[in-house]
């Protein structure tokens, strides 16, 4: 029943929000229902059984069209990433002509331009700073309620999660990939609210989005998680833009971070964590967590043959050719490649690989920017909010570098929120700044 309300409460409330109120709640609506999944859920046969994704992109279309003359002074290209992420989704979408599944290329090819227009969508209705902070709140939510429900479920097969998913992650691993970027979120809110209410909030999330990690007990997730943390943690220790009392702040934090993974963690995670140095050899008489090298070398060796890429799942399609026949891959030789950059590079060639680490480092050229900026300004919760993003993008890097996961959903919200945040306290900013000049002559 809890998760019903839950659901019904959101959409009535985030709607009416998004008309009356904020905007920006009609994007929060869509992030919501992204990880409410109903169709997905036990509850979902008690609502009816409807597009609600859909109506959440409508709503956000009718909020932006009624607000246009407010909203559409987000320019799009005044965030450097959008270039790249569109000239991707173009060639993405060209790549139909020669792709060796086109009925299924195009399904996901329509999907990833539906995907562009959405994050068009959500960049314009985000225009403060106050309206940043609101999507990142979604997020933390959406991905607290997903763990939530992984709560619920527990594990019921073996030593991993199942039968928790979303929209476009139909498999634990991708699951695992949306979640792990909220924990260093979540790390930054509590390390800055000062009302206790507050903190408590954020730590009951990160409560729940550790306890999922643990049931989904995946590597890589647990790789992006330690390294995100790591990387915020270092720079709140060792900048020169401090906090007061921020060096021992950090050294709490680490302290009491450790303490709770005692609590959390499982022998079967503790297990899953010590197997990464020992899969690190290719075996041929049975498949490992290794053998997925052999896949991005394979997958390489397609490159060569098929620069232009071969489209959706071409690697699979051609895999069995280029993975040596004395390789164990299971029940199976038409496998995923279990690699997002090797996935790129199959599917879209070395332009469509090309095109995706640029808009990679080109958001952390803008995250440097308003780095900058921010500390010119002597904004230091700002200036750290930033690097908690860096860390939120960095976490999804690592992750998806052993799955597939180059149209992922949560992957363009973290450059989103980057777009929206370099556009908030950059370019808005220094719109202001020349206004009050002008004003001044």
């Amino acid at each position: 029943m809890l998760n019903l309300l839950l659901f019904c409460g959101t959409l009535v409330s985030f709607t009416w929000i998004s008309f009356f109120r904020l905007p920006v709640f009609a994007f929060v609506l869509y992030q919501a229902i992204y990880f409410y999944y109903p169709q997905q859920r036990w509850w979902g046969y008690m609502v009816p059984n409807i597009g609600y994704s859909f109506i959440s992109v409508v709503i956000m279309a009718a909020v932006f069209l009624l607000n246009m003359k407010k909203l559409n002074q987000q320019k799009i290209f005044s965030a450097p990433p959008f270039k790249y992420f569109y000239l991707l989704v173009a060639l993405y979408a060209i790549t139909y002509f020669y792709s060796v599944r086109p009925e299924l290329h195009m399904m996901f090819a329509t999907n990833y331009i539906k995907l562009a227009v959405i994050m068009t969508l959500a960049y314009k209705l985000c225009s403060s700073q106050k309206s940043l902070d609101i999507i990142l709140y979604g997020y933390i939510f959406g991905a607290w309620y997903l763990s939530f429900i992984a709560f619920q479920v527990g594990r019921q097969f073996g030593d991993r999660l199942q039968g928790v998913y979303t929209v476009d992650a139909p498999d634990v691993n991708f699951v695992g990939a949306a979640l792990v970027p909220s924990l260093v979120l979540c790390l930054y809110y509590f390390w800055i609210k000062n009302s206790y209410i507050q903190r408590f909030v954020f730590v009951i999330a990160g409560a729940f989005i550790a306890n999922a990690m643990v049931l989904i007990n995946s590597r890589g997730a647990y790789l992006g998680v330690a390294i995100s943390i790591a990387y915020f943690m270092y720079h709140m220790f060792f900048s020169s833009f401090q906090r007061k009392y921020q060096k021992a702040t950090t050294i709490f934090l680490l302290i009491a971070g450790l303490l709770s993974l005692t609590v959390v963690m499982d022998r079967s995670s503790i297990e899953r964590i010590l197997s990464i140095n020992e899969s690190t050899q290719v075996e041929t008489n049975k498949e490992t967590a290794a053998t997925r090298t052999v896949f991005w070398k394979a997958a390489w060796d397609m490159a060569k043959d098929y620069p232009l890429g071969t489209g959706y799942e071409g690697f699979s399609f051609y895999s069995n050719i280029y993975i040596p026949s004395n390789v164990n891959t299971g029940r199976s030789r038409n496998r995923a490649v279990h690699s997002t950059w090797f996935e790129t590079l199959s599917e879209v060639g070395y332009l469509g690989l090309i095109l995706f680490i640029l808009l990679l480092y080109s958001c952390f050229k803008t995250t440097k920017l308003t780095k900058i900026y921010l500390k010119e300004q002597n904004m230091v919760d700002e200036y750290f909010k930033m690097v908690a993003l860096e860390g939120a993008l960095i976490a999804f890097i690592v992750t998806m570098t052993f799955i597939n996961r180059m149209r992922a959903e949560v992957l363009y919200w973290c450059i989103i929120f980057i777009c929206v945040a370099y556009n908030v306290y950059v370019v808005n900013k220094t719109k202001q700044d020349e206004t009050k000049t002008l004003k001044v002559r």
